[in-house]
């Protein structure tokens, strides 16, 4: 928007409105302020950022004030002052990472004819989020005016955003075709199909595109969607905040910080679930009970690893990845394993559901299918394999060994299952 220098000049003559905003820019140090403003700059900022995305889109000017006259930015200073907007945009601004800004200096006259360095902020029109600041609040355009957007309008936004698109299939921001791991795809692609996808003649780019792992944007780039990098990046958790898995062992009941052991596993997906499945299966933490024989006393593990699999690749499928700064945590306790997850129950689905051997609507439906491509390294097939019946096998397998069936619980924004490990002594 504004492109053109002289279209920016007679925009600004004209004053702000609910596409335009300006702003006087002083520096205290190497921390920018705004002229005769109170509030401080990085939430006056976001406020600024997030009301304009929500509404049409439009620009922030620095350099200008309230009066439309231009003042400048100090040379020195461009870069700090370039740094600290991109830092606003990315980490003040929610859902974090998810507005993309774009910076253009210029040059403007002022009212004696002079030229003077101004920043002009492009900020596109949002179309996959309702954004809001860091505080909570949710703000749109009325005029130059920010406001909250009423209860009921917000409710529609949040629908008719989210049914445009996905999260999956969305692009993911400042993403590019060369953070795509090509042989992990080629590795993956040649165990599905049978035969390397170069041989298909078909450009890379379409291909991803086909699978929902990639999107041409309105610019013509290509950004790496939500769902390729979850599969098929080398850190995803550098994009989404928070996806990746941890362990915590204790050895007492309360998960208050006092651990054992404390393990990370990021990367891929389907590489952490098998990572965090070889932890669990070899960790000396895990509980083991003993039971008599003829032979003499055996120890059997006292979870069934099918079980533990099906609760963690359920984690990993279901868990809702907008929630950034969440991880799943798995938590090993002397007597159980919980299993905590960011995310409620996906389209109206309650606990009891489960149990009943309900048909669920998975939250990640393409990351599903994904893992049924997957093998397990449990049992060399599929990770996820026949749909809604994994969950009830996870009950009936842990019941077996423990006698206690696992509970499932919502919690605040999560869920938290927990399987209860066999007995310690089968021989009172």
């Amino acid at each position: 928007m504004y492109e053109n220098s002289d279209e920016l000049i007679k925009e600004i003559a004209a004053g702000e409105d609910t596409y335009l905003e300006f702003k006087e820019v002083i520096f205290r140090g190497d921390q920018p302020r705004f002229a005769n403003e109170e509030s401080r700059a990085p939430k006056e900022i976001a406020e600024v950022f997030v009301s304009i995305a929500n509404t049409e889109g439009g620009a922030v000017v620095f350099g200008i004030n309230k009066f439309g006259e231009v003042v400048g930015i100090d040379p020195d200073k461009r870069e700090l002052l370039e740094q600290w907007v991109v830092n606003c945009a990315l980490n003040s601004c929610e859902p974090k990472g998810s507005m993309e800004p774009r910076l253009n200096w210029r040059y403007l006259p002022d009212t004696n004819g002079q030229d003077r360095l101004v920043l002009h902020v492009a900020i596109p029109k949002s179309q996959y989020y309702v954004h809001h600041t860091s505080d909570g609040k949710f703000l749109k355009r009325v005029g130059s005016h920010r406001t909250p957007i009423p209860a009921e309008q917000l409710g529609r936004l949040l629908t008719s955003r989210t049914l445009s698109m996905p999260f999956e299939e969305r692009p993911c921001p400042g993403t590019v075709l060369d953070h795509f791991n090509r042989d992990r795809f080629e590795a993956y692609y040649t165990r599905r199909f049978g035969h390397p996808f170069r041989e298909t003649g078909v450009p890379l780019e379409r291909l991803l595109a086909n699978l929902k792992l990639l999107l041409s944007t309105d610019d013509g780039s290509w950004r790496i969607t939500n769902l390729g990098i979850l599969l098929f990046t080398d850190r995803p958790q550098n994009w989404l905040g928070g996806a990746y898995l941890e362990i915590a062992v204790y050895d007492h009941d309360v998960a208050d910080g006092n651990t054992r052991d404390v393990r990370r596993f990021d990367g891929p997906l389907n590489s952490q679930i098998e990572s965090a499945l070889a932890y669990l299966q070899n960790t000396p933490f895990l509980a083991i009970r003993s039971e008599k024989s003829p032979l003499g006393r055996r120890d059997k593990p006292a979870y069934s690893g099918l079980a533990i699999q099906e609760a963690i690749v359920n984690a990993v499928v279901h868990r809702d990845y907008e929630l950034t700064g969440s991880q799943i945590i798995v938590n090993l306790f002397p007597d159980r394993l919980e299993i905590r997850n960011p995310g409620f129950l996906h389209n109206t689905l309650k606990p009891e559901d489960l149990y009943a051997g309900c048909q669920p609507m998975r939250r990640n439906q393409h990351l599903a299918g994904f893992f049924r491509d997957f093998p397990s390294p449990l049992t060399g097939r599929s990770l996820m394999e026949a749909r809604g019946v994994g969950f009830l096998s996870l009950v009936r397998e842990s019941e077996i060994l423990s006698g206690r069936k696992p509970t499932f619980e919502v919690i605040g924004q999560g869920i938290k299952l927990t399987i209860f490990a066999g007995g310690q002594d089968a021989d009172p």
